[in-house]
């Protein structure tokens, strides 16, 4: 199996394990996407506390750990909420993938042209070879290799 398609699959089940205990941004957290991990967590529990504020009349009522006690009307949407987090998590696997797939030197048409200038040593992609760095990666390119190539 290989690195690309193993890591989809370890964020399939970071993200439906996290959804399933309730926690949303579980894949990208593994994805190490922090702000975005974040952002769905606080969507979750926002929309956790907002919902419950206006459909939950006696709090002390409700069992944390028993969902049945939730109201149908707070519950349904932070469900929906966790299954887009999951589903955000695969695209960015995916896209992630994609993105690693295409051979360095090919333009993103894919059309295998290479673009004319000087390869990287740190990623590998053709760069500009009147800069001192990397447009994709940023690292800095040696003068006598820009020179060379």
């Amino acid at each position: 199996m290989s690195n690309s398609r193993r890591q989809l699959l370890l964020t399939a089940a970071f993200a439906l394990v996290g959804a399933f205990f309730g926690i949303a941004g579980t894949g990208h957290a593994y994805l190490q996407r922090w702000k975005r991990s974040i952002l769905w967590f606080l969507l979750t529990l926002g929309s956790l506390f907002a919902l419950m504020s206006v459909y939950v009349t006696d709090p002390e009522a409700i069992d944390p750990l028993d969902v049945t006690t939730v109201p149908g009307e707070v519950l349904i949407p932070i469900v929906i909420i966790l299954g887009f987090s999951v589903i955000d998590a695969l695209l960015i696997a995916y896209l992630d993938q994609q993105e690693r797939e295409l051979a360095p030197g090919v333009d993103a048409n894919g059309d295998g042209e290479a673009d004319e200038g000087t390869s990287c040593p740190h990623c590998g992609r053709s760069t500009d070879p009147e800069l001192d760095f990397c447009t994709w990666c940023t690292e800095p390119l040696s003068a006598e290799q820009s020179k060379t190539e």
